[in-house]
Formats: structure tokens, C-alpha cells, sequence
């Protein structure tokens, strides 16, 4: 794919506009992908309700860029209509809620109240821990556990280390440990779903629900395992899991080099499309998190990254405020084999691509190791600089 120069003000104010559209047409609901470039609010037709806190998420971030009103009462009510969800037991997906929406929150302006939501949504999510297996369940059974979990984790992490408990800590370390473990493969390429026995603990085999077959390697399993393997570092200071996400990231960028843009699965022979730019979004995300942690290897993920958006940016993914399509980004795709939103807009690639540009617009030093020049905000650089 062609470099295509990162705006990243033009961009967001293109994420901004669209998200605007979206809670105006439609307020107080909250899509999980579009058809025909339309968001579709009925019931998710594969997974329990998951989605709403990258909606939330995308308001906090123009809350924060923009420093209006109406935004920040926006993100409050839609975080406040997820508040319930804290005590959810039948999804293994509360960090994906309430990260991207009380987190944020908590992160701008931290009460009691919001601290408590954190701790009992990571409370909830380390509920699902099996310590047989030493492994946190998904919705389907008691045995399985997705590649997508390491992006849940974070919601027990943050708990811990706001109410202290350690055996919050530990549930996330050792699920992550049992992922690096079995659901990433020796050649840094992932496993999406892991099947144990949840009364010995042994593992019985590799799975898969979106990807080619189980022993490929779906795309966006491998970006979430990179962006939540940096996270857990993060937390954890512990090389190992810094080790895996670089592992993880290389794969990503050595398999999908200059086309930017991954498929569906890399090792399907013949993909019925070239692109799934949600995989895209959430590497891109996490390649700049990781960038900050990577020593002289940040620039190498940071530049990567920047190329990854300025495609994303570009006229073949990018919606057009002016047209008719609804979402923001174009041809992700959410489940392959059901034919559930594909070649389409899903809410997650919309925020994770708003997420990384953002974490690029308010923190120079990432700016500088992706080789950006100058300030792309006039306000960016008076905040706090977030890198993790």
C-alpha cells in the first residue's frame, strides 16, 4: 500500500463528526456494526452484549479534545447506562465495557464512585477464573478462553491497584501466563480459543471461531494478544510479557509488511477479502503503547503504526461525512464465518482507531519517536502524557 501521509486532526475531526452523527440520529443506542454502511442497533446475533463501552469510550476522547460540555455529559450518560454491567456474569468481555468508558472517566476525573465501578467490574471479570487451569472462562464454557481475553484483563488490574486486593493482580498475571503459554504459538503466531478441562486444568486442543481454520492464525486474535501482552507489562513491569508483545508485533508487521492492512486470517489461501481494518485499528493502538515501552525499538513501532493509520485515513477506509456511510471506518469485518458484519464498520476498529490517534495527538513523545514534526493540537501538549 502506498504511504499516505497521518493528519491526525483531520482524521479525528472525521471520527468526531461521525460519532456526532450517530448519537444524534440515534441517542442513547448503541450499534455493533453496520450493514450496507448502516449501523444495525438489534441484538447481537453471536455474542452477548459487548460494544457499548467503545462508543463511551470514542465520547470520552472528544471529551478530553475538545473541552465541551457537551461532550463530557454525553460520555456520562452513556457511561452511567453501563453501570449496571458491573456485576454481569455472562460475558467474559467487562474490561472491553467498562475500559474504554468508566476507566476513562476515572482517569479524568476519579471519584469514589468511579473507583468503585472499576473495582467491581474487575471484580466480576476475575470471578471467571478457573485456578485449575489457572485461566479466565469465556461465555461459551466453562473450558474455553479466547486470545481476546488478554484485552479484559486490564479491568482487574486497574481494581487491584486501586483497592489493593493482590489477589487481583495475581488472577491477571496467571491468566496471562497461562495464554503466553498455550494460545501463543513458538512462531509468535496466536491461538484464538483454548480448550481445558476445567476440573484438571489440562490443555485439550487450540480452537477457533472467526479465524481460517484452528491451527491459523486470525488477524485480529494476533492484535489483541499484542495490545493486551504490552498492557500486562504495563502493570507488571515483567520482560516477559514485554518479550511477547514485540514477539506478537513483529509477526504482525513481518506478515502484513507494506500492505499495512491484514486479512481476515493470514494463513487462509484464498480470502474472500484483502482487509479486516479493525485488525488494523487495534494494532495500530497498540504498537504506539508499546512503542513507549520498547527502548530503541519504539521508533520501529511507533513509524509502523503511523503508516497503519495514514492508511486507515485514507479515502479507501475512511468514511466520508459528506456521504451516507454511518461508521468510521470501512471493511472490517466482525464474524467471517457467520457473514456478520463483514466488509463493513464495527464499533471496536472505530474506536481503537480513535484511541490511536488520540494517544498520537496528546503525547509528544510519541510523536517524536514516530517521527511526527510539530503539534497537531494547540492544546495537546499542556497534557498529561499517557503512555500506557
Amino acid at each position: 500500500m502506498p504511504y499516505r501521509p497521518l493528519d491526525i486532526d483531520s482524521a479525528l475531526d472525521v471520527a468526531q463528526a461521525q460519532v456526532d452523527r450517530l448519537i444524534t440520529a440515534h441517542p442513547g443506542r448503541v450499534p455493533v456494526y453496520t450493514t450496507r454502511g448502516h449501523w444495525v442497533f438489534d441484538e447481537d446475533p453471536w455474542a452477548p452484549v459487548w460494544t457499548a463501552g467503545f462508543l463511551t469510550g470514542q465520547l470520552w476522547i472528544f471529551a478530553e479534545r475538545t473541552g465541551d460540555a457537551r461532550w463530557h455529559d454525553a460520555a456520562r450518560r452513556y457511561s452511567l447506562a453501563l453501570e449496571q454491567r458491573k456485576l454481569d456474569t455472562g460475558t467474559h468481555d467487562i474490561g472491553f465495557i467498562f475500559t474504554p468508558s468508566w476507566g476513562r472517566w476515572h482517569e479524568l476525573d476519579p471519584t469514589a464512585r468511579t473507583a468503585e465501578v472499576l473495582v467491581q467490574a474487575g471484580r466480576t471479570m476475575a470471578g471467571r477464573f478457573n485456578p485449575n487451569g489457572r485461566y479466565l472462562s469465556t461465555w461459551v464454557a466453562a473450558g474455553s478462553t479466547f486470545i481476546d481475553i488478554m484485552m479484559n484483563i486490564e479491568i482487574i488490574f486497574r481494581a487491584a491497584e486501586i483497592s489493593g486486593d493482590a489477589d487481583l493482580t495475581r488472577v491477571a498475571i496467571q491468566h496471562a501466563l497461562t495464554t503466553r503459554r498455550f494460545l501463543v504459538r513458538g512462531d509468535a503466531s496466536t491461538v484464538h480459543e483454548g480448550w481445558f478441562d476445567p476440573e484438571s486444568g489440562e490443555f485439550l486442543r487450540a480452537a477457533t471461531h472467526q479465524g481460517y481454520r484452528a491451527d491459523s492464525c486470525w488477524a485480529r486474535g494476533l492484535a489483541w494478544g499484542l495490545y493486551g501482552f504490552s498492557t500486562t507489562f504495563a502493570h507488571t513491569d515483567d520482560p516477559r510479557f514485554l518479550s511477547t508483545a514485540e514477539s506478537l508485533a513483529r509477526t504482525y508487521m513481518e506478515r502484513t509488511g507494506d500492505g499495512l492492512i491484514p486479512p481476515n486470517d493470514w494463513d487462509d489461501p484464498h480470502p474472500v477479502l484483502a482487509h479486516e481494518a479493525s485488525a488494523a485499528s487495534i494494532a495500530a493502538a497498540g504498537l504506539l503503547q508499546l512503542a513507549a515501552q520498547a527502548g530503541t525499538r519504539g521508533p520501529e513501532y511507533a513509524q509502523y503504526a503511523v503508516r497503519i493509520l495514514g492508511a486507515l485515513a485514507g479515502p479507501e477506509f475512511l468514511a466520508d461525512p459528506a456521504g451516507d456511510w454511518e461508521g468510521v471506518i470501512r471493511h472490517a469485518t466482525y464474524h467471517a464465518g457467520h457473514g456478520i458484519g463483514v466488509d463493513e464498520s464495527v464499533m471496536w476498529g472505530d474506536y481503537y482507531f480513535t484511541e490511536a490517534l488520540w494517544r498520537l495527538a496528546s503525547t509528544p513523545q510519541l510523536r517524536s519517536l514516530a517521527g511526527l514534526a510539530g503539534t497537531t493540537h494547540p492544546d495537546t501538549d499542556t497534557l498529561q502524557e499517557t503512555l500506557s
